[in-house]
C-alpha cells in the first residue's frame, strides 16, 4: 500500500469519527474510541514495536493474577468464537498480549 493510499484511508477515518456515524456503525464508534481514548492515530506510519522473549514474559508475569482469574472465561469464549476463525487474546494495560 503506498503512502498516498495510507493517508486517503487516514482521512476517511478522521471524516467517520468526525461524524455522526459512530451512532450508526460499531467500525466507526470502534474508531472513535480508539482515536479518543487511546490516541492512536490513523495518520501514523511507525513501524510496530517489537517485544523481545523476556519482555513478553514480564508483560505476562505483571498481570498472572488477571490471566488466571480470567481463564475460564477467556476458554467460554473462545469456544463462541474460534469455530469461525477467531481468536481470543488477553492484553495488558499497553496492548501487549499475554494470553
Amino acid at each position: 500500500m503506498g503512502e498516498d493510499l495510507y493517508g486517503h484511508h487516514a482521512d476517511r477515518i478522521q471524516a467517520a469519527i468526525a461524524s455522526d456515524a459512530a451512532a450508526k456503525s460499531a467500525l466507526v464508534a470502534s474508531w472513535r474510541r480508539s482515536s479518543n481514548l487511546h490516541r492512536l492515530d490513523p495518520a501514523d506510519c511507525s513501524p510496530p514495536r517489537y517485544l523481545t522473549e523476556a519482555e513478553l514474559g514480564q508483560a505476562g508475569q505483571r498481570i498472572e493474577p488477571l490471566v488466571q482469574a480470567a481463564q475460564s472465561s477467556l476458554d467460554r469464549l473462545y469456544l463462541a468464537v474460534g469455530g469461525v476463525g477467531c481468536c481470543v487474546l488477553l492484553a495488558d494495560r499497553d496492548g501487549v498480549p499475554v494470553e
